[in-house]
């Protein structure tokens, strides 16, 4: 941001949205390899290999890039940056603001696909230290390639994109040339000419690739966009087909494209509902214990199931009747339906006073929305605050209030939880902790939190203490810590890691996810109306409530062990030694961490109010008090 601005460059960052909607219908295509490369790099971790396993750890990554998305937009508006979300391919969404007569942009940043929508030109690189950059002219492309330029689409496709795979006689023993395509494309004059010469191959036969091939044409040609004036529609509408739907997917109100636009709602749970399907891929540590996949399917598919059912009651009729259901990597044979023409239509209504005080960046909490829930959801709720009747729903949907805003046995827990971490921080805790107590207070209540070792245990490289006691008060500690974002990276981790606590992890990042798609529900639901009404066209200003209520919840990509690792390293050198450790690790910690000790302080805020839950459930999760009764002494020094 820095170099553009030095450069009197104003950039507009485009992300993608919603996937183009598959013709097969399929959730999971091909089998998943990612797993198996995972658990070789940790053996490769355990045997002392650390930079072979970080290859391994980096070439199968669960997180794909756009899981990022939510966590770059944040930073961005912190540093005044423009930006937007299409509602489906970025290289469209570009292609039209590059080529309106109004020119809101004048060069495109971008991959070589912008070529397929009529782009002139694009810059593929920059050097920042040289301030150069790189690009290409299309029309050089196309007389060195001998095409004309309605021929650059076929041959693009024909070459393989996103939409459609290589066409089969361009793969030869030797694999893909490039050069093959602008071949067969100027052989042929166009790729349907080329695909009804060669239609008896038996790769083109059996592919059906005739129907790939149009279906990507379409795909690029009528590629829906959001327009400058607000409106939501394909490229090229006077030309566009009628069953533009089935190629594109189906239509959602355009409130949803501008929500997803500003980054108030993320693609997954409008993706549900255009394809029928939630999928659950496989989580960092592999999810193969008993106890994440039955997060999964008792705990997580209740979640959706109650959004769905409000979300399809909120949207019109198409969507009242669609049936959704969940699939998950580890049994995608077997599905679990979340909504169906037969399910029990349920509403809500939100105040439609949705600029009330309250309602600004920072104005609601989680402690305060609690406290108020009865009268945000009860008879005759309407406080005027859309943003805290939005977080009141999404408690309701994690079922921590009731539906008439009486707080279940497990949001009572909840309550003693925030009070408890308001005592120790002296003053209004921040987000991030509320929000860690929150997913405490669930993994507390399914039995998640404690210090016990899960169905499937892993080697650890770290040296056992020889107290099995001691090690599950610091395995409980751990994490309790890791649901405590760490903040800024500063350089390479030097800390042991471990996949024990990694798959903790990855059962708060399920949680954390799980409270995302209720925000997000909550606000398409605020966004469409009440009630079994369809959903209506908000204004901006209508929406302005709804962005500021959805960025005070967490961020899933932002939640990791790291924290946990540090109290982990901390309390195994007490375990052993007997003595406060913190001296030993903090230089390693701090290169890793720009402040670990402030993160291990919060750490422990957190424990507090985890140790205060435990206490007010009885006698259930005594091993949580005797665990924090236990690491007092250790984390003394870092207090």
């Amino acid at each position: 941001l820095h170099f553009f601005q030095s450069n009197n460059i104003t950039p507009i960052f485009v992300f993608n949205g919603l996937p183009v909607a598959r013709r097969d219908g399929r959730g999971f295509v091909k089998d998943d390899h990612r797993p198996a490369y995972r658990h070789a790099a940790w053996e490769q971790y355990w045997q002392g290999h650390t930079e072979q396993a970080l290859r391994g750890w980096s070439t199968s990554s669960p997180q794909a890039l756009a899981d990022t998305v939510p966590f770059v937009m944040q930073v961005l508006q912190a540093h005044g940056a423009e930006f937007m979300r299409a509602p489906y391919s970025s290289w469209a969404q570009l292609a039209y603001m590059y080529q309106h007569e109004s020119q809101p942009i004048h060069a495109v940043y971008s991959s070589l696909e912008m070529l397929m929508f009529d782009v002139d030109r694009v810059v593929t690189s920059v050097n920042h230290s040289r301030a150069t950059f790189g690009w290409i002219q299309r029309d050089n492309l196309l007389g060195k390639c001998g095409i004309t330029a309605n021929q650059v689409l076929d041959m693009c496709i024909l070459a393989g994109c996103d939409w459609c795979p290589t066409f089969p006689p361009l793969l030869g023993d030797i694999g893909f040339s490039f050069k093959s395509a602008v071949d067969v494309t100027r052989q042929y004059r166009s790729g349907f000419n080329a695909i009804q010469a060669m239609a008896d191959h038996p790769g083109v036969r059996a592919a059906n690739y005739s129907d790939s091939f149009l279906r990507a044409y379409c795909t690029v040609k009528y590629h829906i966009v959001l327009r400058l004036d607000g409106s939501v529609g394909p490229l090229n509408a006077e030309f566009a087909p009628n069953d533009l739907h089935d190629i594109i997917g189906y239509r959602l109100p355009t409130a949803a494209y501008h929500l997803l636009a500003q980054g108030a709602v993320q693609p997954p749970i409008l993706n549900m509902l255009v394809s029928g399907t939630w999928l659950e891929f496989s989580p960092p540590d592999n999810g193969e214990s008993e106890e994440y996949r039955h997060l999964v399917t008792q705990w997580e598919s209740d979640v959706l199931r109650q959004q769905c059912r409000l979300l399809c009651t909120s949207l019109g009729t198409f969507f009242s009747q669609r049936k959704i259901a969940l699939q998950s990597w580890f049994d995608p044979q077997s599905e679990v339906v979340l909504h169906d023409s037969k399910s029990t239509k349920l509403s809500v209504k939100f105040s439609a006073a949705g600029t009330a005080a309250g309602a600004k960046d920072g104005g609601v909490s989680v402690s305060s929305v609690l406290e108020r829930s009865r009268q945000l959801l009860g008879a005759g709720a309407g406080s005027g605050c859309r943003a805290a009747e939005l977080l009141a729903w999404v408690l309701q949907s994690l079922q921590l209030v009731a539906a008439d805003g009486q707080h279940t046995p497990l949001g009572r827990v909840l309550g003693v939880g925030l009070r408890a971490l308001h005592g120790s921080t002296g003053s209004q805790p921040a987000q991030p902790l509320q929000w860690a107590v929150v997913t405490a207070a669930v993994l507390l209540d399914r039995g998640l939190l404690s210090g016990k070792v899960w169905s499937v245990a892993y080697e650890d490289q770290q040296r056992p203490t020889g107290d099995a006691k001691q090690e599950q008060f610091a395995r409980a500690i751990a994490r309790i810590a890791t649901l405590v974002p760490p903040g800024t990276r500063r350089g390479p981790w030097k800390l042991a890691y471990n996949r024990d606590l990694l798959a903790f992890c990855s059962a708060a990042r399920l949680v954390q996810k799980a409270v995302n798609s209720s925000a997000d529900a909550a606000c398409l639901i605020g966004a469409a109306g009440s009630g079994a009404e369809p959903a209506s066209e908000s204004t901006q200003s209508e929406l302005l409530p709804l962005l500021r209520a959805r960025r005070t919840m967490p961020l899933e990509c932002a939640t990791s062990d790291a924290t946990g690792l540090l109290a982990h390293a901390l309390l195994t050198d007490y375990a052993r030694s007997g003595v406060g450790c913190w001296g030993r690790i903090q230089a390693a910690a701090e290169e890793g961490l720009v402040n670990a000790q402030q993160a291990l302080r919060d750490a422990w805020s957190v424990a507090g109010a985890v140790r205060a839950m435990a206490k007010a459930r009885g006698g259930t999760n005594t091993d949580i008090i005797d665990a924090c009764d236990w690491a007092q002494a250790a984390f003394n020094e870092v207090l």
